[in-house]
């Protein structure tokens, strides 16, 4: 009971602490959206934006577990990654809160305009963190997975800035509600394709382990 936690052990701690509560948070932000369950039509969008952020975040807090099995930490400095973990959770919870239909600012648009893209730029700089601490090829297909991805946000992010520019921006109205609509089911489809690659992939490491 007495025995200390090394640096990266409580290091890991922390970050599954913290997947926790913002996961809690995540929950009673999104509550006027999802209860009762008949409004969620009536809250086509904002619904669509928590999806994505739900399975962003649960999806990601299983990946972290799965990849701490595979490549133990022990004796690795951490706080860099931990740093890294932090601002992609904060991302995560940004996308929450820019659901959640209590705000007093529209905020969706940041979603699809620099969250999404941060989101897949930081997974791409974990990914290159871990390379340098394992020289693995199967971190290797994920950094380079990351950064196609990132490439692929990034245009849905110049696509949707030429399209509020080029049709004038509102905050809600017919023409603006589809056009976010249209957004979020593709944010939310890229992340979709982006774990179920990364699980094959990690499905085929451990087959051939």
């Amino acid at each position: 009971m007495e025995k200390t936690l090394k640096c990266p052990e409580f290091l890991r701690l922390g970050i599954t602490i913290i997947y926790a509560i913002v996961i809690a948070l995540s929950i009673d932000a999104s509550k006027s959206v999802f209860i009762p369950l008949y409004s969620i039509p009536a809250n086509s969008l904002y619904a669509t934006v928590l999806f994505y952020g739900y399975f962003i975040i649960l999806t990601a807090w299983i990946e972290y577990y799965f990849i701490r099995q595979k490549f133990q930490d022990e004796g690795k400095p951490g706080l860099w990654r931990f740093v890294l973990d932090i601002g992609i959770l904060f991302l995560f919870y940004y996308i929450i809160i820019a659901g959640s239909n209590e705000n007093q600012e529209y905020l969706i648009p940041d979603v699809y305009l620099f969250v999404t893209p941060l989101i897949f730029f930081l997974f791409t700089l974990r990914d290159m963190y871990r390379i340098r601490d394992y020289s693995n090829e199967t971190l290797l297909k994920y950094r380079n997975m990351s950064r196609n991805f990132l490439f692929i946000s990034i245009i849905i992010s110049l696509s949707y800035l030429t399209e509020i520019y080029a049709t004038g921006f509102q905050s809600f109205g017919s023409l603006p509600f589809y056009r976010d609509l249209i957004f979020a089911y593709m944010t939310l489809a890229l992340i979709v394709v982006y774990r179920v690659m990364r699980w094959r992939q990690f499905n085929v490491v451990v087959a051939d382990s």
